[in-house]
């Protein structure tokens, strides 16, 4: 990173940073009732720990604000490209009921008791919705076009209900392009944020996960219809992430906090977080950035 790049950096996360910002938070949201919480370089540390920050040095700041938010009957939604099995267990483990799995695809409450579908006008006459998008043969294109570039990311793309989970790195732009250049239209590719680590088979300066979705699907329109079905005021909600798919919740919450690695890993995004009013960044990275907004929300309750 060049040195003018990161000092800009600096400079927008020092000016959208939590501390900078508490009048705008006191004045424009209500007592918070859900936070809507990405996991993976979010919730928790590196390996996925969730008693890890970014330094890979243990922690149990994040347990206490976790703590903290239940016993102030905050729910935490997770909202995650994960499976639902998957989202199941890590929930159950930290006393969650609730969270959106499949990046929006499905909304799941009570562990399981109750799923919305959120998959759009895409059609499913039989089978899962991962079947039916396989079945279009989108994924051979894209693997076959990014060839060196793209692959799926075994071994989580091998258990899928609704969306391909693939890795690698893409201009985006280009491949939805070419997606609705080849008859692909009714689907988009969303960049779900960098993964650690490099991979032997991919010739790219940097690994990250993508979902192939229905058109229009996202975490955002999740959050949306969880709003709607539980009857939340917008100001009552606030969300918490790393990546540029999870940006656009600030379109739908009353807040939404990206954290400090969202930004480092993501530097194109820093006009963006500038520019938009309800984007924050917070002072520290992982889970200890998603500790001080937990922190910060229920100081703001009278």
């Amino acid at each position: 990173m060049k040195a003018d790049e990161s000092e800009y950096l600096e400079e927008v996360a020092r000016k959208k940073s939590i501390a900078e910002n508490i009048e705008w938070l006191q004045k424009n949201l209500l007592p918070v009732k859900v936070i809507y919480t990405d996991i993976d370089g979010t919730l928790v540390g590196p390996l996925g720990c969730f008693f890890r920050d970014a330094n890979f040095e243990f922690t149990l700041r994040p347990a206490r604000a976790l703590l903290s938010a239940l016993s102030s009957n905050v729910d935490i939604m997770l909202v995650s490209g994960r499976h639902r099995s998957q989202l199941r267990e890590t929930a159950r483990i930290l006393g969650l009921r609730n969270y959106v799995a499949e990046l929006g695809t499905e909304i799941i409450y009570d562990l399981g008791a109750e799923v919305l579908m959120n998959i759009g006008d895409f059609e499913v006459s039989e089978g899962s919705v991962y079947d039916a998008i396989i079945s279009t043969g989108v994924v051979d294109f894209l693997l076959e076009r990014y060839r060196g570039k793209l692959e799926m990311h075994t071994p989580w793309s091998e258990e899928r209900d609704c969306t391909p989970l693939m890795r690698g790195y893409l201009d985006l732009k280009e491949a939805t392009d070419a997606l609705r250049d080849n008859g692909f239209a009714q689907f988009d590719i969303l960049d779900n944020g960098v993964l650690p680590g490099k991979r032997a088979e991919l010739n790219v300066p940097e690994v990250r996960a993508y979902h192939l979705v229905p058109k229009g699907v996202s975490k955002e329109q999740a959050v949306i219809k969880d709003q709607e079905h539980r009857n939340l005021k917008r100001q009552e909600t606030v969300a918490v992430g790393d990546a540029e798919a999870d940006l656009p919740f600030a379109s739908v919450v009353g807040a939404f906090f990206l954290v400090r690695n969202g930004l480092l890993n993501n530097p194109h995004l820093a006009r963006t977080v500038e520019e938009t009013e309800n984007v924050f960044v917070t002072e520290r990275e992982m889970g200890l950035g998603w500790a001080q907004v937990v922190e910060t929300l229920l100081a703001l309750r009278p």
